[in-house]
């Protein structure tokens, strides 16, 4: 079972391996961020803040969990979509890769955000 997994190149290649282990830290790190930090609790949470309007989304306190939801199936689209790919365009690959990284990152600034905006 496991042998297929020595010789899978696109598992092989350091690019690629890089970007997965930094999303799903990132990922990981983003959930358990809002795990410790937002408690359960009978109002609702703010979900986002303008500028123009101020806080204009609210919602029960599990929504703040869609962000790292959307976050995970990022990782698999883009990962499923650079297994794909990576024979035929292997630049395309890193680069969704690394777009998955980015968005992850961006995902931990956005529950850090909702934190500050909730605290």
């Amino acid at each position: 079972m496991f042998s297929a997994l020595r010789k899978n190149l696109f598992l092989r290649d350091k690019i690629i391996l890089n970007n997965l282990i930094i999303s799903l830290a990132c990922w990981l790190f983003g959930l358990i961020w809002l795990y410790f930090k937002i408690t359960p609790r009978v109002e609702p949470v703010a979900l986002r803040y303008t500028i123009y309007f101020g806080i204009d989304l609210i919602g029960p306190w599990y929504y703040v969990y869609i962000f790292p939801l959307s976050g995970i199936i990022i990782i698999l689209i883009n990962f499923i979509l650079a297994y794909l790919i990576f024979l035929k365009i292997k630049i395309l690959s890193y680069f969704l890769a690394l777009a998955s990284s980015v968005i992850q990152i961006l995902l931990i600034i956005l529950s850090i955000l909702i934190f500050l905006l909730n605290k």
